[in-house]
């Protein structure tokens, strides 16, 4: 039997309601945060958000549990707010399923292992436009409440598919007819800020480790930089990394 998975936090609950990818077991509300909200004359903003939460449970007939934080701790951490809810796997979509979107801006992660910068990196990705991000097959949402948490709830809402064969993705995807498009600070990158794009478009992003891999660059048209105002050998991690190219490459799309 798998072990049980819990989210925490409105935002993480709320969205994995909505976004509909995975199956959603029970919300528990704190009984006692939840009486000291409702009674108060202000915590506006929690009440709103109380309200929206039992309006989506009761619309997709899901169970509400109130019970006191302190019989069952592993509900609730310090940031939870006293929202909680036991879900399901996150069910992927397909990677044929992201190539036969119309003209996609797709994302594509190679070497990040970090489920927090995972989730960092996605809430960069759906805030900035991406319409869709390939993953290697490996459990990225094992620590799904970090992930959520991390992510804003953007894990749970983008499409993401994941691959044992990024070498295959990138054969389908240039058959598919989309440019593939590196990033990092190789010999003969250029300037993320002077190079064109246009769509439909599928850019990798590496870790800060071990970056990009040999057999994915060698399917890539062009290797793109971030070229820093300031000489500096400090270079930005790979969460802030990503949140540059993705903002600047999605403004140029949009």
């Amino acid at each position: 039997m798998n072990e049980a998975i819990y989210l925490s936090g409105y935002i993480s609950v709320y969205t994995a309601i909505i976004a509909g990818n995975r199956k959603i077991y029970k919300v528990f509300l704190d009984r006692e945060r939840f009486d000291k909200v409702m009674k108060s004359k202000y915590h506006f903003p929690e009440k709103k958000q109380y309200s929206l939460l039992k309006k989506q449970c009761d619309r997709l007939h899901i169970p509400t549990s109130f019970v006191k934080s302190a019989d069952m701790p592993e509900l609730f951490s310090c940031e939870s707010g006293g929202i909680s809810a036991q879900v399901g796997e996150r069910n992927y979509n397909t990677v044929e399923e992201l190539l036969s979107l119309d003209k996609p801006f797709l994302c594509a992660i190679d070497g990040i292992e970090d489920p927090y910068n995972f989730g960092q990196v996605l809430r960069s990705f759906y805030a900035s436009g991406v319409d869709g991000v390939i993953v290697p097959k490996r459990n990225f949402f094992s620590a799904a409440a970090v992930v959520a948490r991390a992510s804003a709830g953007a894990s749970e809402l983008l499409k993401v598919a994941s691959t044992d064969d990024m070498e295959y993705f990138c054969k389908n995807a240039v058959e598919k007819g989309l440019r593939l498009v590196a990033t990092g600070a190789e010999k003969g990158a250029k300037d993320l800020f002077k190079t064109e794009f246009s769509r439909p478009l599928c850019v990798f992003l590496g870790g800060e480790r071990r970056g990009i891999s040999k057999k994915v660059m060698e399917y890539c048209d062009v290797t793109v930089e971030i070229t820093y105002p300031r000489n500096s050998a400090m270079a930005l991690s790979a969460s802030s990394a990503a949140a540059v190219v993705a903002f600047e490459i999605g403004r140029r799309l949009s």
